[in-house]
């Protein structure tokens, strides 16, 4: 997460309807190269892999980050993700992936490749209900949630696993929600987690940097975007996390 509070933010955003008490422990990766001074307040605040191998949890969540575009042995972290993936096997019941996580995930344990995109998935998608599942319910038949990111993973790779089962997919955005048959393992490649200006934070930056982007889909009033953003998701958002807190305290 390139945002570390604004993260922490949306991630206890979307636990506003649950009902029970939550704890939270924030992990950061200690081998990465920070950008920015945030090093003093992880470690103030935040705990290493290291700190808690000892501890056993209900539920992981592993958040994505702007890396798509490099190959993923070469995430200066990824060694240490890769020992997270496996610690977490035994030490945690439910491991929820978002975006980037997913996707990386899905790679180490499966073998999945990851492929570039033309254009940058970039946008509030569509997303259709075909099947019933307990991460849905509640849902509308059709729902919207953000995406962002210049790789997508293929519906064909992911089938040739009897492990895994695609609850939503799209011929826009790839597949949108897997799981593993035991339903242990939840894959998201998009983000229920934004808040309503997280994508025009992203669009306005990149014009700014003169970074190429397109208007993101589905998003300002109008396609325009000096006018005000239509938050298409977030009941959503807050509804398929909720589904997920269930699922780690019912399974």
């Amino acid at each position: 997460m390139p945002n570390k509070l604004e993260t922490e933010g949306q991630i206890l955003n979307l636990c506003t309807n649950y009902s029970q008490n939550l704890s939270f422990t924030f992990l950061y990766p200690q081998t990465h190269h920070f950008k920015t001074n945030i090093v003093p307040y992880l470690e103030k605040t935040y705990a290493t892999l290291e700190e808690v191998k000892d501890e056993y949890f209900d539920g992981l969540i592993v958040t994505g980050a702007p890396v798509e575009n490099l190959d993923f042995t070469q995430v200066d972290y990824w060694n240490e993700f890769t020992q997270l993936l496996n610690w977490s096997k035994t030490h945690v019941k439910q491991r929820l992936f978002i975006c980037w996580a997913a996707q990386a995930a899905l790679n180490y344990d499966f073998g999945i490749p990851k492929y570039q995109v033309e254009q940058k998935i970039f946008g509030v998608f569509k997303h259709h209900i075909k099947q019933a599942n307990p991460l849905l319910h509640g849902l509308k038949d059709v729902f919207y949630l953000p995406h962002s990111r210049r790789t997508t993973i293929q519906s064909s790779d992911v089938t040739r696993h009897d492990d895994l089962n695609i609850i939503l997919d799209s011929s826009s955005t790839g597949p949108q929600l897997i799981t593993t048959v035991d339903r242990r393992d939840t894959f998201i490649t998009g983000h229920p987690e934004y808040n309503t200006n997280t994508l025009a934070d992203e669009y306005f930056r990149d014009r700014k940097n003169e970074i190429p982007i397109n208007l993101p889909e589905n998003y300002f009033y109008a396609n325009d975007p000096s006018k005000q953003v239509i938050n298409r998701w977030h009941d959503a958002g807050i509804r398929l996390f909720t589904n997920w807190l269930n699922q780690v305290e019912t399974l």
